[in-house]
């Protein structure tokens, strides 16, 4: 890193360079003859360099641009390999493509007639409008999807460049923050005066902490230069960024400074700059990793950009006599945007940033878009599935998913408050990547060795209580329950099982009969148990008493009475911490832990069913047991933990894993697979690098203090159960009565699918409406959700407000 740059060394890199004049006639000889190119010249406009626009007969369009005497060649043939290198990584992104001379150069030199040689180019020409001409026509506005398809642009366009560098990167230049520029105390002289002691705080700021923390920030060459006049794009049907022009402002620099340079540009054409400034950041990384320390300079960045913008344009037009009305224009925005990021905490700017692990460049596959007969891709699924269950009345054909959302064949978008299993987000990047690759390399059994396994377990334990050490992995949450089932009853040497009612545990043949949810609780075996939900709103025992989880749990010790005296004895007691079948419960705090003391001295082992709460999704915990103090025997888990990729596990204490190996031992051809845990590992890369559990707490806080507004305003609304992001909304049609309205729970689920948000309707009585996104569900995503939400439950018809029944 340099120091602070002087006045005078300032002055000389700021000096205005000229663009030369040349006639038309010598410098079309001269690409004819060093380029093989002739056809129709266009002179275009250019402060530096004399640039004229070449199209050949055959349609081709190049950029033929010459630089002034004073232009530092090396700078040019550092811009030159640098568009070489990103074609030759990501040749999908459009940028000026570089062509060499007929004798293979990348630059040539032109005589004025006068003395003097000048640096020529040619450069493919890039097609599009500016994001600037496009906020001209749409009145200055940017939508949250369009940052996040900036910010992903931009975040590509880092990563090609990631493996590139070249002595012309280590040039001082004017932009580039690192050389200390914007600390010169003789720039100041250009702010102005009603921003001054913001911009005096904030540079002191700048200069202390900030300044010395670039060094240790990951480094690379860097564009420097995102910015409206810079991005091309096309707006119909959905914004796409076309093109990256402009490379002159590249050098060596931070990857926090390169992404600071993008947010100070574009959230000036959003109502809110730090929800902007999120979704910028939240687009680089799905191609780009930011870790924490990058995110913790980057307020005291974007501050130092906008500064440094606001200073040097003043500067060139007082100094300089440089005239752009463009510019010129944007001076009030940056001058606001500086009042109003100054005074914004900076953990409060990047709390809903979150570091991210390293996703691949795997665009979302296009998908032709159709108009399909539902009614006849029913028929046709029941001639060959069946009467197979499906979601809604009218089902959906799902087509595409990614991140919250779901598209169907029409190409509709459907935001996602439902699929659990996609736990970090619909066809993440880097899952994705990661199952590909493993794919492409091995997939055999456990039975042979293989460290993504070992890694995938050792991770795992690291998050568990102490002694929770011992993995069987399997396919499904089904086989996991039905493992845990079996292991209690080898090493109890009993058979019965007690449960919560309404529950739900898997469809194997020992497990069904343990999920009450699927069918008469009057034809249960002799060896299952059920004992009440602990539902405070709803249950036998209400409202806050504090002896709710002594009476509750009482009936864990009924149970296991019964079963004793029935002779099978209890060997399990099998819970799942959310209760989902249930609406998602909150038990009284200490009920988990009497229930489990419980069941322990009646000889049984305690399963924690982590298939819906664990990975995260209660927000406080990575495990939902863990938030009531209590340490299970065995904990089982489900296709969460890979993505949706059949993947499960069961964890168990080293000498009940022993006990039961000695006694009959257990084998899953394609537990564990290599693929699979693989992919496991990758989900758990994505989980706790983007930190989606404190993502899982914050919206999840956000959504229900929402949903809690609702009971003020609307009749139907009973109750909000849950956590994190695993919410209920229990509908009534009386709230003295706590009659359930079914009919309307039904409608409301409806009438939000026709809305484009996906819930489903669940609960003993089936008046809830389940609320399970995937961890990567933003505010605005809750937000959404919550004001589809709002506006099914203000239509639902009068009749049925008040029917409880069909």
């Amino acid at each position: 890193m340099q120091t602070t740059l002087t006045e005078a060394e300032a002055r000389s890199l700021l000096s205005s360079i000229k663009a030369p004049q040349l006639d038309l006639k010598p410098v079309a000889d001269h690409v004819l003859e060093h380029y093989g190119l002739s056809g129709e010249w266009h002179r275009l406009g250019g402060e530096r360099e004399q640039n004229y626009r070449l199209i050949t007969a055959a349609g081709e369009r190049f950029v033929v641009k010459i630089a002034s005497p004073e232009e530092d060649e090396e700078s040019l043939i550092f811009q030159a390999k640098a568009l070489e290198h990103i074609e030759k990584v990501d040749p999908a992104i459009q940028v000026p493509r570089v062509r060499r001379t007929v004798a293979g150069d990348l630059l040539s030199g032109i005589s004025d007639g006068k003395g003097g040689k000048h640096a020529l180019r040619v450069l493919s020409f890039v097609a599009g409008e500016t994001v600037m001409d496009l906020l001209s026509q749409r009145g200055f506005n940017l939508s949250t999807d369009d940052l996040l398809i900036l910010g992903a642009a931009h975040g590509r366009l880092a990563r090609a460049l990631q493996g590139f560098n070249h002595r012309g990167a280590l040039r001082p230049m004017p932009w580039d923050l690192a050389n200390g520029l914007v600390l010169g105390d003789w720039l100041r002289d250009y702010i102005p005066e009603e921003i001054r002691q913001d911009v005096d705080r904030a540079l002191e700021h700048f200069a202390g902490s900030t300044f010395a923390a670039l060094p240790r920030l990951r480094s690379q060459v860097i564009y420097n230069d995102f910015h409206e006049s810079n991005v091309l794009v096309r707006a119909e049907p959905l914004l796409e960024v076309v093109g990256v022009i402009d490379f002159g402002d590249m050098v060596y620099g931070t990857v926090a400074q390169d992404l600071a340079v993008a947010v100070a540009s574009f959230i000036h054409w959003s109502p809110e700059p730090v929800t902007a400034a999120a979704a910028i950041v939240r687009g680089y990384q799905s191609y780009m990793p930011l870790e924490s320390a990058d995110l913790a300079v980057l307020k005291d960045l974007v501050l130092a950009r906008l500064i440094l913008q606001i200073g040097l344009v003043r500067y060139q037009a007082v100094v300089n006599g440089r005239n752009d009305q463009q510019l010129d224009d944007l001076q009030s925005l940056y001058s606001a945007a500086v009042s109003r990021l100054a005074h914004i905490d900076k953990d409060a700017f990047v709390a809903s940033m979150t570091p991210s692990v390293v996703p691949a460049p795997i665009p979302s596959p296009v998908v032709e878009q159709t108009s399909s007969d539902i009614g006849a891709l029913i028929s046709r699924r029941q001639s060959v599935l069946g009467e197979t269950y499906t979601f809604y009345n009218e089902p959906l054909e799902l087509v595409r998913g990614r991140g919250t959302k779901l598209f169907d064949a029409s190409g509709t978008e459907y935001l996602d408050c439902y699929n659990n299993v996609a736990n970090v987000g619909h066809c993440h990047p880097y899952v994705v990547e990661a199952l590909a690759r493993q794919a492409a390399t091995l997939n055999t059994n456990s039975r042979y060795l293989h460290r993504e396994i070992l890694r995938l377990g050792e991770r795992l334990t690291a998050t568990l209580p102490e002694g929770l050490d011992t993995w069987i992995f399997v396919c499904t949450g089904s086989e996991a329950n039905d493992l845990a089932v079996r292991i209690a009853r080898s090493v109890t040497g009993n058979e019965g099982v007690i449960i919560t009612g309404n529950s739900y545990h898997g469809n194997t043949s020992v497990v069904a009969p343990l999920s009450l949810l699927e069918y008469d609780i009057k034809d249960k075996p002799g060896w299952v148990e059920a004992v009440p939900p602990p539902n405070v709103y709803r249950g036998i025992y209400r409202g806050a008493q504090a002896d709710l989880g002594e009476r509750y749990s009482g009936h864990v010790t009924e149970a296991a009475s019964r079963l004793e005296a029935r002779g099978p004895g209890a060997a399990a007691l099998l819970i799942d911490s959310i209760f989902d079948g249930n609406g998602a419960l909150v038990p009284p705090p200490d009920y988990m832990r009497l229930a489990f003391d419980k069941a322990g001295r009646a000889g049984a082992l305690c399963i924690a069913d982590e298939v819906q709460m664990g990975f995260g999704r209660s927000g406080t915990h990575m495990w939902g047991f863990e938030a009531f103090g209590v340490r299970p025997d065995m904990v089982t888990m489900g296709k969460p933990m890979g993505n949706g990729h059949p993947i499960a596990a069961l964890v168990t204490r080293r000498d009940i894993a022993l006990e039961f190996q000695r006694r009959t031992g257990y084998f899953n051809t394609f537990g564990g697979n290599t693929v699979s845990t693989v992919v496991a590992n990758a989900t758990l890369d994505v989980l706790q690098g983007e930190n989606l559990q404190g993502n899982a707490e914050r919206v999840g806080a956000h959504l229900k203090a929402s949903l809690d507004s609702l009971i003020g305003t609307h009749e139907l609304v009973g109750h909000i159960h849950g956590r994190g992001l695993f919410l209920g909304v229990e509908l009534v049609v009386d709230r003295t009565s706590r009659a359930p309205a079914k009919l309307a729970a039904r409608w409301v689920r409806e009438r939000m699918k026709s809305l484009g948000v996906l819930v489903a309707s669940t609960g003993p009585l089936g008046n809830i409406i389940k609320i399970r996104p995937p961890l990567a569900f933003s505010t605005a995503d809750a937000d959404r959700c919550f004001e589809a939400l709002h506006t099914a439950l203000t239509e639902v018809p009068p009749d049925l407000r008040i029917a409880t029944s069909a």
